[in-house]
Parts: C-alpha cells; structure tokens; sequence
C-alpha cells in the first residue's frame, strides 16, 4: 500500500513538473489574457480575417501585453499562414491545448516572416520606412512597408478627424463621399476611425439590414445600410488599435437636411453628426 502511494505522489510530482515545463518556452515565463481566446477562436471558425488576426497579435506583442519568447530555430519565410496555426488557435481557444503549445504557432507566424514586429513608438528612426531595410525578401519588404503605410494613414485620420465618444468606443468621422445613382438616388459612403478605449474587446454588430445596430437619419426617418465593411456582421475591436470602418447607404440624400449616424449598441447609445455636400 505504501509502495502505491509513494508511486502515485511520484506520478503526480512528475505531472506537475512537465506543466510548469510546458508554461515557459526558451527559459521565459508566458503571459497571454485571457480575452485574446476569443479573437484566436473566431480566427479558427473563419470569423475574422487572418489580416485582423494578425494585427491582433502584432499590437499585443508590440505593446508588452502578450509576452512570445524568442525561438532560435531558423524557418523558411512563407507567404501564408499553415492550416496547423490556426487549428491550434481553434484548439487552444476551447482548452485542449497549452498556452505554451499556441504560443509555439504565433513564434513560427512571427520567425516566417507573416507577423511582423516593428519597433516600439519610442523608435529614434527619423525615417520609418528605414527599419524596412532589414528585410531580405521583396514580399517582406512590401508588407513591412505596407504596415507602416497602413499606421500612418490610421494617424493622419485622427488627427484631422472629429472624435465621437460613445460608450467606450471614440468614433473619428473622417468624411463622407456623396455620388449621383438611378432613380434620383444617390450612394453615400461614410468613413469613420474606430478606437476601442478600455482594455477588454468590444464587439460592433449589425448582422443584417432588419437587425443592425447602426442607422443613417435625415432627422425624419432612419436609412438602413446598403454595404459595410463589417465581416460576417461584426467586427471585435482590440483594445487601443483603431482600425477603418465604412459605411454605405442608398438612398434619396436631400443636402439640406441635418443627417447624423446612429450608434445603438449594448455597451453605447449616440448620435454622429455628419457634413454631406
């Protein structure tokens, strides 16, 4: 009996050893929120693009809040990501793997040459496009300097922008563009910034015309939506990383009206007024 249970403290003693192992990866403690399951189980289902995807993880790494060590192994550079990361996205999303085990996908997306880390923004560079230079391929070369063209026109939005507070989301009107259609119609696309403000995802719905959080209003009627740039309905927003948002409507757009974007979500309720020429 003894002899049992020495074995099964053993067996146990073991079991915990091979965890903690398993919970550090080139010496160094990993550290990922909890929130980040969500993002990494709607990549998996096909919900959110791997273009939004990995600007997730590029801002949480480059921002100290996901923690991914260093691995010293050399890999090929590839264009696209492998079917294996995103199942082990989906896997460890539902608890079947390690953190250790996901993390071992984002640091070959990382050594690949898909994600790519940019210097912080206390960066000395005088020249951003500079830090490009490092790149010995022409495609990551062109994605670098795509990311960083993407950051400053993200930038350049806000500050020439209105803000819009409403809940927790900070709403930057860019503008409107207003062009003629049939039958007296016109289309009207809506630019906005979108920033998430508080450190937990937030989630923006509109699943359908008849079911849709977000409405044009010539201070009489609301105008339901023609297109958006909303995928599957929704977009989830990651806390500090704004991204571009627009918005279609089609319809008899009268000049001189006063017309205001409606924000009707759970977590805010507000009105956006709108410059249409």
């Amino acid at each position: 009996m003894k002899n049992t249970i020495k074995h099964f403290f053993a067996v146990v003693i073991c079991v915990v050893m091979l965890v903690g192992a398993l919970d550090t990866v080139s010496g160094q403690q990993i550290h990922i929120p909890s929130w980040i399951k969500n993002n990494a189980k709607w990549w998996s289902e096909g919900k959110i693009a791997d273009s939004d995807f990995i600007k997730g993880i590029q801002y949480l790494i480059q921002n100290n809040i996901m923690m991914v060590p260093p691995v010293n192994s050399t890999i090929t550079k590839e264009n696209t990501i492998p079917i294996w990361v995103k199942n082990n996205a989906g896997w460890w999303a539902n608890g079947t793997i390690s953190d250790s085990e996901f993390v071992t996908g984002i640091q070959y997306l990382i050594n690949s040459g898909i994600i790519y880390i940019s210097p912080g923004q206390n960066s000395t560079t005088n020249n951003p496009e500079s830090q490009c230079d490092n790149f010995t391929t022409p495609a990551d070369k062109e994605t670098c300097l795509q990311q960083i063209e993407y950051d400053t026109k993200i930038k350049s939005s806000i500050a020439s922008s209105t803000p819009y507070v409403i809940g927790p989301i900070t709403f930057y009107y860019v503008g409107s563009e207003l062009l003629p259609a049939d039958d007296g119609k016109s289309i009207l696309t809506i630019h906005f910034v979108v920033n998430d403000n508080i450190g937990q995802e937030i989630t923006m719905s509109c699943p359908s015309q008849d079911s849709c959080n977000y409405a044009l209003s010539d201070g009489e009627k609301e105008i339901p939506y023609a297109t958006n740039t909303l995928v599957y309905g929704s977009l989830t927003l990651i806390p500090n990383t704004p991204k571009f948002v627009d918005w279609t409507f089609y319809d008899v757009i009268d000049t001189t009206k006063n017309y205001s974007f409606f924000v009707k979500e759970p977590w805010g309720t507000g009105s956006i007024p709108l410059k249409i020429q």
